[in-house]
């Protein structure tokens, strides 16, 4: 990418040690219709992003990454096209990824999982109106794009693994209370 292309990036976007947020963002980011920037933190710009930003290159996304394949990221938004992909890792934000990429494309998309992966998305965006479809295979996704997405209330549990640590160590240690 020359130096133009890198200046003329709108925005920068500090996302911290977050990578279901850069893996994420890479794919929405994709379809836009403007240059944006992913910068994280120094843990986060040591990870692989190329497992990424490669599946997403299939649709016609244009990522640049480090020369060392992480962060920072430029991500030049443009028109994307349907592909079918055979995701080399089995990843949900990966998968997660390239359907976010696939609701912006100019034509349907087939995307096949290496192992089957949680399916938060798909669920997800079937409850707001995308026209994604699961083959029995649980393998093979089918993303037809173009379809309004419409809000919805949607209640999120908390999510007790990320409270274990604090559990446990309370249970350890009798003398600090928990709250029931």
């Amino acid at each position: 990418m020359d130096a133009k292309l890198a200046a003329a990036a709108v925005g920068v976007n500090a996302i911290g040690n977050s990578g279901t947020t850069n893996r994420l963002l890479l794919g929405i980011l994709a379809g836009s219709s403007f240059a944006s920037q992913l910068i994280g933190d120094a843990s986060l710009s040591k990870r692989p992003m190329k497992r990424v930003s490669q599946p997403l290159a299939k649709f016609g996304a244009e990522i640049a990454l480090s020369p060392a394949g992480t962060l920072p990221a430029t991500v030049i938004g443009q028109k994307l096209h349907g592909a079918e992909i055979q995701l080399e890792v089995a990843s949900a934000q990966v998968k997660s990824a390239a359907i976010f990429a696939d609701l912006e494309a100019g034509s349907p998309s087939t995307i096949i999982e290496k192992l089957p992966t949680r399916n938060h998305t798909e669920i997800m965006l079937r409850q707001f109106g995308a026209d994604i479809t699961t083959e029995a295979d649980n393998l093979t996704i089918h993303v037809q794009p173009g379809q309004e997405l419409l809000g919805q209330e949607v209640e999120v549990p908390g999510d007790m693994s990320s409270a274990a640590f604090w559990l446990t160590a309370g249970r350890l240690r009798k003398s600090w209370p928990l709250m029931s």
